[in-house]
């Protein structure tokens, strides 16, 4: 039996991830069992921990996380980061764009990056991953 950790909310690209692997691990029976854990929270950096310090070594126990982890350890300036883990596959691809209205003063990625240099509180931003 594997135990697969999800560091985040039930539902998500992560979360449906991990489902879908499990389902196709038991269809070819790759696996008898497993148990999906889900623990959400600031971009993974409440289930890090977690999986660190409580999974951690266990052979049978893996993580399904992405990229925006990345960044949300970085924001949230947490005690646990990525290098405390072993990546061991790629299953997923994600995309980033950046877009501005039509009449925005940032033209280029440089525009912008210039500007968030300057003074990240000038620049607004919003997100999202679904």
């Amino acid at each position: 039996q594997i135990q697969v950790f999800v560091p985040a909310a039930p539902g998500g690209g992560w979360d449906q991830t991990a489902r879908t692997m499990d389902q196709v691990l038991r269809s070819e029976k790759l696996i008898s069992g497993s148990q999906i854990t889900n623990v959400g929270g600031a971009g993974g950096t409440v289930g890090l921990p977690q999986f660190i310090n409580q999974w951690g070594g266990k052979g049978n126990s893996l993580m399904v996380a992405g990229m925006v982890m990345v960044g949300a350890i970085i924001a949230n300036k947490a005690a646990n980061n990525l290098t405390q883990v072993t990546p061991i596959a790629r299953l997923t691809g994600e995309f980033e764009a950046l877009v501005v209205p039509a009449d925005s003063p940032f033209k280029t990625a440089a525009d912008f990056v210039a500007a968030l240099k300057a003074d990240p509180t000038k620049v607004p931003v919003a997100g999202g991953s679904a």
